[in-house]
């Protein structure tokens, strides 16, 4: 209590109606359960002052308590000195059971068995103490005989008690906790009435009927049904009700008269045990109703908990969150799995992952997994998958699977995240990047070997110069010339591949180059071969060198040529095109210069050989030739290093027994177009191979 911080009228008014209290309860009790030593044994004040006390504070509920008793006592023996001493010892003893309970840490609510306890222990301690002080103080006044004192003692002692335990306990339980539902007080009212009525009924059943006293226990139903529905509120009223009840109507048409010991020793019993008793009862049932409260409060924040993670799950935009059990099937599809895998949570619940996007070797190696998470209880090691989706497209995707217990079962949670762009990146990056590395040993290798050649080729034409025409070493000489040409044009190429070749890029028309390259290119081909043109008439300007440009037709035209050698009626067509390229669209070895936007697009399809799956990852690289001997293997790095050094991308659609397809894509030009049929740098070079 914090004394200190209230006013002093309000501490007056405390005082004064705590006084008011004891001497009115005072008059009850001294009215109701008197013996004929005139002890009372339902001593209400005692419980009122113990409950003004503990909530008012000391200066409060002493004070008041202390002129209660002094006038009690005055006004029956009229000796003040007496009235002063008794006040003294009695407020003592409410001072020390007030500080028992604090020491005992009492709930002023008795939720547990112990609280109940304590009230008990404290007010049987203390009482015994305070009346046989007052009753020895008695006997030295020649207020009381001292032939009888003990008795006298044991029956202030019982009825301290019994107020201590029933006014006492109704104060601390009903202090700030009265508040309940309107219909909730209707019934305390009627189950109070009740008790009281049931009271009168008990001792008219004795008297008028013949009853014996065990006829008390019809309270006992009220008692107990105050216990389980208000549980200590409805006890510590209802045994108020009932005590107050007793007392009255045990004194018959004489209310004067004293009890007699044995009616009043055993109403007393009555309501010491059925307090004790029904208090136990409001505690278990308070106790499991918290603890229902509890669980449920537990099972709604659980539900909550359970709700949000499940939320958390479901609405995962990146992430696809499946749950399994441990046969594999499908317990749970969030919106990412729909949305990965093309089936909807409807469609995939229940069922297996070999029914949608396993195969059932890939089935196997899943349950597999699972019961090895299942026997470890660990995570399983990140895998990646490759799985066909509802609409046909392969994706990959990075998958975790770790277990959970999910009501009262342990569940398989799976999460896959989609890495096929990432793969991709990761394709094109490294194929950037060995092609990069390919091309710098070119160029590097191309120098140095142009230098060696420039010193033959020089010494060669040298020698040539001094000897006769007739002299039979100038055949030997040519051959080392020519062959030291030949092996100049390679360096040419290797140079193109590397990017690193001198040109003279220009606007050009791709449809002008073609056209005037289609008489060459029908006489370098086979007759069985027929060449088919499909140009655009949109405009197809780009800005390259022109030499580059027909070195690109014809490396790809004799690659055809060669391709459909061992065909009848082989087709050769060559197409322009002007379209948008996606990011989607562009070649894993487009990684760092195209971006998406529109292209001019020379495409050239034959209808030859293919080529094979294994050798289309490695036919832009120097060298590689599918042909045998006698083949460079540089056509088409050439052409590749061409089109990278123009800012373009090459693509190639292949399959074994059906041709190839190459679309080679370079960004348009937009200004005005510029005729290249007088350049002296437009020279056919020589073909590359696959």
């Amino acid at each position: 209590m914090a004394e200190g911080r209230e006013p002093f009228a309000t501490i007056l008014l405390r005082i004064v109606f705590t006084a008011l209290a004891y001497i009115g309860l005072a008059q009850v009790s001294l009215r109701l359960a008197v013996l004929p030593d005139g002890s009372s044994l339902l001593w209400l004040p005692t419980g009122a002052a113990l409950g003004f006390t503990y909530w008012w504070g000391h200066r409060a509920g002493l004070a008041g308590t202390m002129l209660g008793v002094s006038y009690v006592v005055w006004a029956r023996w009229g000796k003040w000195d007496l009235a002063l001493i008794s006040a003294l010892i009695v407020c003592t003893g409410i001072a020390l059971i007030i500080f028992l309970l604090r020491a005992w840490r009492l709930n002023p609510r008795f939720e547990s068995l112990q609280d109940v306890l304590k009230l008990l222990g404290a007010g049987a301690l203390v009482g015994g103490l305070t009346n046989t002080l007052n009753v020895l103080l008695r006997v030295s006044y020649g207020v009381i005989s001292p032939d009888n004192w003990g008795t006298v003692t044991l029956y202030r002692w019982m009825g301290d008690w019994l107020g201590y335990l029933l006014v006492g306990s109704f104060l601390l339980i009903w202090w700030g906790n009265w508040q309940m539902r309107k219909r909730d007080y209707g019934m305390l009212v009627v189950l109070s009435c009740a008790t009281f009525v049931v009271g009168w009924l008990t001792f008219y059943l004795q008297k008028a009927a013949g009853l014996p006293a065990p006829s008390l226990l019809l309270l006992f139903p009220l008692l107990v049904a105050g216990a389980f529905l208000y549980q200590q509120r409805g006890v510590s009223l209802l045994e108020l009700t009932a005590s107050i009840s007793l007392a009255i109507f045990a004194h018959g048409d004489n209310p004067s008269a004293p009890l007699e010991f044995k009616q009043a020793i055993f109403g007393w019993l009555f309501l010491v045990l059925t307090f004790c008793t029904l208090m136990a009862v409001a505690v278990a049932v308070t106790q499991q109703r918290a603890y229902a409260l509890q669980l449920e409060q537990s099972r709604q924040e659980l539900e909550r908990a359970y709700q949000q993670v499940r939320n958390i799950l479901e609405n995962a935009p990146t992430v696809a969150m499946q749950m399994y059990d441990h046969q594999g099937r499908i317990l749970f599809w969030n919106h990412a799995s729909e949305q990965f895998y093309g089936y909807s949570a409807q469609d995939a619940e229940g069922k297996t992952l070999d029914a949608l996007i396993f195969t059932p070797d890939e089935q196997q190696e899943f349950l597999e997994k699972l019961q090895q998470v299942r026997t470890t209880g660990q995570p399983a090691p990140l895998q990646e998958w490759k799985v066909r989706t509802a609409d046909g497209t392969e994706r990959v995707i990075l998958s975790s699977l770790f277990p959970i217990q999910y009501e009262g079962e342990t569940r398989y949670i799976c999460a896959d995240i989609d890495i096929t762009e990432r793969k991709a990146l990761e394709r094109r990056l490294f194929q950037a990047e060995k092609l990069e590395s390919i091309g710098r040993l070119a160029g590097g290798v191309a120098h140095d070997f142009n230098n060696l050649l420039t010193a033959i080729l020089g010494f060669a034409e040298l020698a040539q110069s001094r000897l006769p025409h007739d002299h039979p070493v100038q055949q030997d000489i040519e051959r080392i010339v020519q062959s030291s040409l030949r092996a100049a044009n390679l360096v040419r190429q290797l140079l193109g591949y590397a990017r690193k070749q001198l040109t003279q890029p220009r606007p050009v028309s791709m449809n002008a180059v073609i056209q005037e390259l289609l008489p060459l290119l029908e006489n370098i081909l086979d007759k069985e071969i027929t060449i088919r043109l499909h140009l655009t008439e949109q405009e197809n300007t780009v800005f390259i060198d022109p030499a580059q440009l027909e070195q690109i037709v014809m490396n790809l035209t004799l690659n055809a040529r060669d391709a459909m050698r061992n065909k009848e009626n082989g087709v050769l067509t060559i197409a322009v095109e002007r379209r948008f390229c996606s990011e989607k669209e562009l070649p894993a070895d487009a990684y760092e210069e195209p971006r998406a936007g529109e292209y001019v697009c020379l495409i050239v399809r034959d209808t030859g050989e293919g080529i094979p799956e294994s050798a289309r990852a490695h036919i832009f690289e120097p060298f590689f030739s599918t042909k045998g001997l006698g083949n460079t293997g540089l056509g088409l790095a050439t052409v590749y290093g061409i089109v990278r050094q123009n800012g373009g991308f090459i693509t190639v659609e292949s399959e074994e027994g059906k041709g190839a397809t190459f679309i080679i894509c370079l960004p348009p030009w937009d200004g005005q177009v510029q005729s290249h049929a007088d350049d002296p740098s437009r020279t056919p070079s020589d073909a590359g191979n696959h």
